[in-house]
């Protein structure tokens, strides 16, 4: 069977892609700063790992064993000193960017495995389902919040209140409640 589809070992690579891009995801998730950013990619995560254990579940159906990738996810080692850094200078885009990036190089392996047509008719159709499922996913990450958290930028439509003098002559701002 492995002889007669010769993919399968690029299928594999996939396999390992695939676990790399949730790695990714995870581990971005772990320093996202925004809950709804931390979600996101929480979930895009999750969603990795399901195609990974889809194309998994294809390569056992075969007889195939799927190559075993050190899938550890998280930052177990970290000292404080990175913890610090990661949440000081972690900037959303360029993290969004990255996994954005990888899942587009992730999508030219789909291809690569669609458009040679050697695998079994039921392997292209997921594969197919996958890739536009990564595409779409590419067009949600997009969409994702792009700042951080802790970066107030300040806005020209806002406007400086009165000033008040108290009692002892010194200027107070005065701020709407």
């Amino acid at each position: 069977m492995k002889k007669k589809y010769a993919d399968f070992e690029k299928l594999n690579r996939l396999l390992v892609a695939c676990f790399e891009a949730e790695k990714l995801y995870y581990n971005a998730a772990q320093d996202a700063q925004t809950t709804d950013l931390k979600r996101f990619l929480n979930y895009m995560a999750v969603e990795r790992n399901r195609m990974s254990h889809d194309i998994s579940n294809e390569l056992h159906s075969r007889d195939i064993e799927p190559l075993k990738e050190d899938s550890k996810k998280g930052h177990l080692d970290r000292t404080w000193q990175q913890i610090k850094e990661a949440l000081e200078y972690f900037d959303a885009e360029a993290i969004v960017n990255s996994c954005i990036s990888r899942d587009r190089n992730n999508i030219k392996r789909y291809d690569e495995l669609l458009e040679r047509k050697e695998l079994p008719d039921g392997i292209l159709e997921l594969l197919e389902k996958q890739k536009y499922q990564l595409e779409w996913y590419i067009k949600q990450a997009a969409q994702q919040p792009k700042k951080s958290a802790f970066i107030q930028e300040k806005t020209p439509e806002a406007k400086e209140e009165p000033c008040k003098e108290d009692e002892k002559g010194k200027v107070i701002n005065l701020k709407a409640m």
